[in-house]
């Protein structure tokens, strides 16, 4: 999954995925960094995030399989994962 990230010093965007590669734990536009002191535990929560993310595509597509009638309501699962991430 390609999740999307903005870095809040420069303000720029950039798939989640740079920050866990080589040079790990800055910023891929303005090379700065973005958890200083804490980029092991950084890459590791970035791997959660993608990891769950997979898993709530797979299921929607699960309970889209044996539910087509159920419709999730987007904009609270949507709202609920922008609360958290403030």
């Amino acid at each position: 999954m390609n999740v999307a990230a903005r870095c809040g010093l420069c303000g720029e965007s950039f798939g989640l995925a740079e920050v866990v590669q080589p040079g790990a734990g800055a910023c891929p536009r303005c090379g700065e960094m973005l958890a200083p002191g804490y980029t092991a535990v950084l890459a590791s929560t970035i791997g959660q995030l993608v990891t769950a993310g997979e898993a709530l595509e797979s299921a929607t597509r699960a309970l889209h399989d044996i539910a087509p009638a159920l419709h999730v309501d987007r904009r609270a699962l949507y709202a609920a994962v922008d609360a958290a991430d403030r």
